[in-house]
């Protein structure tokens, strides 16, 4: 048989006990100090057993009376259990009838939540789980909340309002009526299930009725994952015609979700699908789509896959896959505007002597000109590196050796044109420096590569290929540094680098050291391809100058520098700067001051005083704006597959309309075409309870499998928008 219930009073006997360390207070004002926080658990800990020790409790009064049968608290009544407090102008109990009257202005509240009842006079049974509040207001997560002539507690666990509005708007004497509101018959709290649940529902923006459900179920600000609708979005685009895009998010447990976008549009049926798990060790995010469309015949689909994952001995694995149906989905939905395809998996891991980084890449070319050479180019590229640094007890400086490996596949079959080639390699270095003199900087660099090539199909060169290629090199500069009268610091340093470097054994075709970048990283270093297949041969030299200044209101530096070669340079491109026996002039400079503007810009310039390569961007930050311009120029080089030069120009910008309004801007145009290549233009508004946002933009590429398209997106989203950490909050006030 199972015990029967304690009675009320004779269960605040029982707690009473716990309740000794009270001393000051009256034991009958005890009893009624337990009345109030049993009132605390049935509103704020609902389902909590009755019979439940309670933690100590604290009450207290302006003033205590007793005449047998009532017991009254009045005048800043205030009741302490734990975390929650209960405060209110009058506590009475009658023990005879055991009816619990407070009068308000009653505030409950609890410091390990964000939940908050206010009401002006609460009537409750004996056991506490049902009563009734009056004028009562809930807050819920200081987002949510929900006001009502009458709040009922039912079971100690549903709150239900009658008659009552709901909204995460913030009101104000300016502007008393919320931007929106759901007005309801009923609204129920679930406080297990932490849902609403609404009845007869009237939705209205700005006081106007727009729209009425019977019923609706949405989760309170608490519940952080739910099922149910996110914010649609209207769309118009010149290929795929005006839809609309409906996202609803499934929680599949704990630590996985799912969120289906049905996008329903003229010309235009697609499903949209966005999966992710979180892992002990990782998470993995899967976005894809399915469309039928009036561009293509049968489906069309892509899918991304992207996860990380911690796998044991300081060890990381990184998955980035992608795949599409044909090379204009990707572009045609606004998903992704790049040339290549490319899926990645990656191993890696990171110490403070020891470093390993392999990589496995699969390429696919979006470029509708190399669809009658995609066989030709490689799709399949593994690259593998580990270093390790010794200190060698005895030896000065520091000793590290290398293993490295890369491999590149191509689908042709055809001689030279399909051919394929594996690599191992292996490689040790000593570095060492010292500063003498007048605090002059000394570092040499001594290392020698074996690497060994497995080649087929590429009759030019042999099947098994032997190198080895030794290397030194020697960099002094002298640092000369001085602070200045407003106590900025200024360093210039000029530099030297004399280098030496050779190669035995037979040639390679050169498949990762294509693209060389020379910039002021590389300017002294014999290290200036990124890859194995070709390095530097003979004797060279650099000089450079660099000037540096680091200030409380400006920081700034410029970097000079060119290099000289004794022996051919036939390895490089004529777009790198390094083709000639003299290198082209490099030159770099960057800004920062504090009144916001950022200027960053590098620049090759030949012996004849012509620039060969020029990149630049320029921004300006204020509170209110942003604004960024950037310049990128590059002559045309078929060695690096560039038949025409690039030659364009971009501009970005963010504003500040009004204290919720802001506005974006983007624009690009390509001087060689004499076009546009890209214009965007956006507006939104953003409180704590409403986000509206409006875009335009245009894409001018055409292409034989792309058309200039231009996109119109339009949505609406009521919530809770609460402001990033750091940021001020933005309220319906300033609407």
């Amino acid at each position: 048989m199972t015990a029967a219930a304690p009675s009320f009073l004779s269960r605040l006997h029982t707690r009473s006990r716990y309740l000794a360390g009270v001393s000051c207070l009256p034991r009958r004002l005890t009893l009624a100090a337990t009345v109030a926080v049993s009132l605390l658990v049935a509103l704020s800990q609902p389902g909590v057993a009755q019979d439940r020790p309670a933690p100590p409790t604290a009450l207290l009064a302006d003033g205590v009376t007793f005449d047998g049968e009532v017991l009254i608290a009045t005048g800043h009544v205030e009741v302490v259990q734990g975390a929650t407090r209960l405060t209110a102008s009058r506590i009475s109990y009658d023990q005879s009838t055991g009816a619990l009257s407070i009068d308000g202005p009653i505030r409950l509240t609890q410091s390990d939540t964000d939940a908050v009842v206010l009401a002006s006079e609460a009537e409750l049974d004996t056991e506490l789980r049902n009563g009734i509040l009056t004028s009562a207001r809930l807050v819920i997560d200081r987002q949510m909340q929900l006001a009502s002539a009458r709040l009922d507690v039912v079971d100690g666990r549903y709150l239900r309002l009658q008659k009552s509005v709901a909204s995460t708007c913030e009101v104000c004497a300016e502007r008393p009526v919320p931007v929106w509101e759901i007005r309801a018959k009923e609204i129920v709290h679930d406080s297990e299930a932490r849902q609403l649940y609404f009845t007869n529902a009237q939705f209205r923006i700005l006081d106007v009725p727009v729209a009425w459900l019977p019923h609706l179920r949405v989760p309170d600000p608490t519940l952080k994952r739910a099922n149910g609708f996110l914010i649609p979005e209207f769309r118009t685009d010149s290929t795929l015609g005006s839809g609309i895009v409906v996202p609803y998010f499934i929680t599949l447990g704990e630590h996985r979700d799912l969120t289906v976008s049905p996008y329903l549009a003229t010309n235009t049926r697609t499903l949209n699908l966005r999966y992710r798990q979180a892992f002990a060790n990782g998470d993995l995010e899967l976005n894809g789509a399915v469309s039928s469309d009036e561009t293509r015949d049968g489906l069309r689909a892509y899918l991304f896959a992207e996860g990380q994952w911690e796998i044991g001995q300081g060890l990381n694995l990184g998955l980035d896959l992608r795949a599409a149906s044909d090379i204009a989905y990707l572009a045609d939905y606004g998903i992704d505007d790049g040339d290549y395809l490319t899926s990645k998996a990656t191993l890696s891991r990171f110490a403070a002597w020891e470093a390993l980084d392999a990589q496995l890449t699969y390429s696919r070319s979006l470029r509708a000109s190399d669809a009658v050479i995609e066989d030709m180019l490689p799709f399949l590229v593994g690259e593998f590196s580990y270093q390790r640094a010794l200190e060698v007890p005895g030896l000065p400086g520091q000793l590290s050796f290398g293993l490295s490996a890369s491999t590149s596949y191509r689908d042709s079959e055809e001689d030279i044109e399909g051919y394929d080639v594996v690599r191992l390699g292996v490689e040790t270095r000593w570095r060492g420096g010292m500063v003498f003199g007048p605090g002059l900087k000394l570092d040499s660099t001594v290392a020698v590569f074996a690497d060994g090539y497995i080649q087929q199909q590429n009759s030019a060169y042999e099947d098994q290929i032997g190198r080895l290629t030794g290397e030194a090199e020697t960099r002094l500069s002298w640092p000369l540094l001085r602070q200045t009268s407003t106590g900025a610091s200024q360093l210039l340093e000029p530099m030297l680098q004399l280098g030496w470097s050779d190669t035995r054994g037979g040639s390679v075709p050169n498949t990762d050291s294509r693209f060389v970048e020379f910039d002021e990283g590389n300017l002294l270093t014999l290290a200036r391809f990124p890859g194995a297949d070709r390095r530097e041969t003979g004797l060279t030299a650099a000089a450079g100058l660099k000037f540096s200044h680091f200030g409380s209101r400006a920081e700034y530096g410029l970097t000079l520098g060119r290099v000289l070669h004794l022996d051919e340079t036939e390895a490089y491109s004529d777009s790198s700067g390094l083709s000639t026996s003299q290198s082209d002039w490099l030159l770099a400079a960057a800004v920062q001051l504090d009144t916001g503007l950022a200027f960053h810009a590098r620049a090759l310039i030949d012996a004849s005083a012509e620039v060969t390569k020029w990149e630049t961007r320029l921004d300006y930050m204020r509170p209110r704006y942003s604004i960024g311009t950037s310049y990128a120029y590059l002559i045309a080089d078929p060695a690096e597959d560039r038949e025409r030069p690039i030659n364009e120009f971009g501009f970005d910008g963010d504003l500040r309309l009004a204290r919720n309004w802001s506005a974006t801007l983007q624009y690009l145009y390509d001087f060689s075409e004499n076009e546009e290549t890209r214009a965007g233009f956006g507006v939104k508004y953003q409180n704590e309870c409403t986000r509206i946002s409006f875009g335009l933009s245009r894409r001018y590429w055409d292409t034989e499998s792309l058309d200039p398209t231009t996109r119109v997106s339009f949505s609406v989203g009521f919530g809770a928008f609460g402001a990033n950490s750091g940021e001020k909050r933005t309220g319906t006030c300033a609407f």
